[in-house]
């Protein structure tokens, strides 16, 4: 018999629904009324939060009309009127087409009066133009709504199709089935008909549940409907006597569900005039080695819990037991020890709880329990007596002890909770938190993202910059249409926690004032990278390495003179390096992008403009800087997966490009189908996650002969 063997990590990532490479949600902006140096630190703004903002400017009602029948919008962000098109106007348009775009308006200054005049006129939000914390945080919490909605109404959506469906089933379906309400029949099918000896299912609409079943047992039918609504079950089995159209009667077995018809919820019977034969559902329910449910039972009872939760009134708790040193065991005394050890747990839970507590094995190394007590309090001292209840477990296996530690996570269930896998996913995270083992840890929902980070962290990323604890990655940018002798790579840049941890500095830093942090950093990645790159070179190794400069950093005056001096005494040719600016970066300070550009063209080095194509004014950038490669902005890569059209604005976007003589490169390739759109539209370089992931090693496979 084949072992089957489960770990915590492996049943998680099966329940996180494969979660997608991809870190950054696209936003598709309206700007109406702004100018072009008041667009930009807002798309730049947006970027540093992890987002991927797509910005279009609209200057008439019928620049606006075009706009929404492009595509869905995400945000509408105005000025109190400045242009003949007014947001006002907007809004009407929008209430007129029926159109949720959430709408913003930047003012110049706070001011309560123009707050009321904006939210009378149907804006979610009046942010000072200046305030770019605040107008982050409100733009966050417009698209979370947003999201809301728009998966509320696919979700209602989808209930319409499935109750369809469900009664179009029931119909036909040769079980005998009906629904009631609390007081009348509202719909039968056939064979509920047929069962009890009528031809017509239309004929016993209205009529209470008791008609269907003897006198005799009509107090015990009452006991069991109310024992199912007052306890919300999802379903109840039961048997009683049923009376036919002609006074005879038969043993029914009954079986109650919770469903829905006409949008309005109702109890579904199922009628069996024979008992069902006895089957053995130990194994079905319950986990063969401890003799606790199975992770199948949990599941689905985890998934009950939360739908009560839903109404409110039901809150509870959810514990995730994680034995300490599992592995160790296996890897040491095999798998009957683990085994020997799990049922031990396992007895001891089986002790120490109330049966009314949901116990079960999840994997061969985790427990969870559903704890049926609204109190988190009183959830995390019962953990910890757990904790210390399993740690004084005398586990012996073949004379030897065996460690019994354990973490647990707790995460509390309530109507904001999220779904099955994601509240395992929270409890779990808890018990991984567990620095040291043997402890408990009560699952805390990560502040908001649009939260500014504390004084605390921002002082924690200062010292690991002072300390440089950096790490360079490097990422191969590889021909698509492109031939080249050199190899393209880009440096990316990582701090290091005090566990060795990777962080990106771009989750942070744009969003903090810390100019003297990004010019530090910029510069220890130039360094290393030309160190780097004379290693490289002195192994006769052709690498051009991409570098991103912040727009601090290239706004600092002593920056050529520097990277002059270093290229000087590393005697690198200065074509191998590729120095990239922002496109919003560059719109927003042009004077200054022209000088730093021409002052590197100077030096020889060679220049790219990124995330091509977000910015409103994209055109006007690259005809100012007059760039060697313009690198896509990845949304509009990742949006090429779901289209199709041969005269894609992509495309003509491309063709241009390259008619300029510019060197086009697509990042965030993450699927063969996009590979293949790219290679049809005329890109010459291409990087992402499916050609190779960020390394510490500058050798991918370019196919070179």
């Amino acid at each position: 018999m084949k072992e089957a063997t489960t770990t915590s990590d492996a049943l998680l990532q099966r329940l996180s629904n494969q979660r997608q490479q991809r870190l950054r949600k696209n936003v598709q902006l309206l700007f109406l009324g702004l100018r072009p140096e008041e667009m930009d630190p807002i798309i730049s703004l947006l970027r540093g939060a992890r987002l991927a903002p797509r910005g279009r400017q609209i200057l008439t009602q019928n620049d606006f009309l075009e706009a929404l029948s492009e595509r869905s919008w995400d945000l509408l962000i105005c000025t109190p009127d400045r242009e003949d098109f007014t947001a006002k106007q907007a809004i009407q348009n929008l209430k007129r087409l029926d159109k949720d775009i959430p709408v913003i308006q930047l003012v110049t200054h706070p001011d309560s009066r123009l707050l009321l005049q904006g939210l009378k006129s149907n804006m979610q939000a009046v942010v000072p133009l200046d305030e770019k914390e605040l107008l982050l945080i409100t733009i966050r919490r417009e698209l979370e709504h947003l999201e809301n909605r728009r998966r509320m109404r696919q979700a209602e959506a989808l209930l319409n199709e499935a109750e369809k469906r469900c009664r179009l089933l029931m119909e036909r379906s040769t079980l005998a089935i009906a629904y009631f309400d609390a007081s009348q029949l509202l719909l039968a099918n056939n064979s509920f008909a047929q069962i009890f000896g009528y031809e017509d299912p239309e004929k016993l609409k209205g009529k209470p549940i008791d008609f269907f079943v003897v006198h005799e047992d009509r107090e015990e039918l009452f006991e069991q409907v109310k024992t199912f609504t007052e306890g919300r079950l999802k379903e109840l089995i039961f048997q009683l006597t049923a009376r036919r159209a002609d006074e005879s009667n038969f043993n029914a077995h009954i079986e109650l569900q919770e469903t829905r018809l006409n949008h309005q919820n109702c109890v579904q019977v199922t009628v069996r005039a024979e008992s069902l034969p006895e089957t053995s559902k130990s194994f079905a329910e319950h986990d063969p080695i401890t003799g606790l449910f199975n992770t199948e039972f949990i599941l689905r009872r985890l998934d009950e819990t939360l739908q009560a939760a839903l109404d409110g009134g039901h809150d509870c708790n959810l514990m995730y037991i994680q034995v300490d040193k599992f592995q160790k065991v296996r890897s040491e005394f095999g798998t009957d020890a683990c085994n020997h050890l799990a049922r031990d747990i396992a007895d001891t839970l089986k002790q120490e709880l109330n049966p009314v507590h949901i116990k079960a094995r999840l994997t061969d190394d985790s427990f969870l329990i559903i704890f049926r007590d609204p109190s988190a309090d009183k959830a995390v001292e019962l953990a910890r007596s757990l904790c210390k209840k399993i740690a004084d477990i005398e586990c012996i296996f073949s004379k030897s002890h065996l460690p019994t530690s354990c973490s647990i996570g707790v995460a509390t269930i309530t109507d904001a909770s999220p779904g099955t896998h994601k509240i395992i996913e929270r409890a779990h995270t808890a018990a991984e938190n567990v620095k040291a083992g043997n402890g408990v840890m009560l699952y805390v929902p990560d502040k908001s993202p649009s939260e500014a980070p504390s004084s605390t962290k921002l002082e924690n990323m200062r010292q690991a910059v002072v300390n440089q604890q950096f790490k360079l990655l490097f990422q191969p940018v590889v021909p698509l249409s492109y031939s080249s002798s050199m190899s393209h790579y880009e440096a990316l840049l990582r701090l290091l926690d005090d566990d060795d941890n990777e962080l990106s500095p771009a989750l942070f830093f744009d969003t903090i004032e810390s100019p003297e942090l990004s010019i530090m950093m910029d510069r220890w990645v130039i360094l290393e990278v030309i160190k780097r790159l004379r290693h490289e070179l002195n192994q006769n190794a052709k690498h051009r390495i991409f570098i991103s400069l912040t727009d601090r950093t290239w706004r600092d005056p002593d920056l050529l003179n520097w990277l002059a001096a270093l290229l000087r005494e590393y005697r690198i040719p200065a074509n191998h390096l590729v120095f990239q600016f922002s496109e919003s970066d560059c719109s927003i300070n042009i004077s200054q992008a022209k000088i730093i550009t021409a002052g590197l063209r100077k030096l020889n080095c060679l220049v790219c403009i990124k995330h091509h194509g977000s910015s409103p004014n994209a055109e006007q950038i690259v005809k100012q800087i007059n760039a060697d490669y313009i690198k896509i902005d990845g949304a509009l890569v990742q949006d090429l997966t779901n289209e199709d059209d041969p005269e894609s604005p992509f495309d003509a976007m491309i063709e241009k490009l390259n008619s300029a003589g510019m060197i086009t490169i697509a990042p965030l390739v993450e699927n063969p189908k996009v590979m293949g759109r790219l290679w049809k539209s005329g890109v010459g370089l291409i990087q992402g996650y499916y050609l190779q992931p960020p390394m510490d090693q500058m050798n991918y496979d370019f196919f070179e002969e």
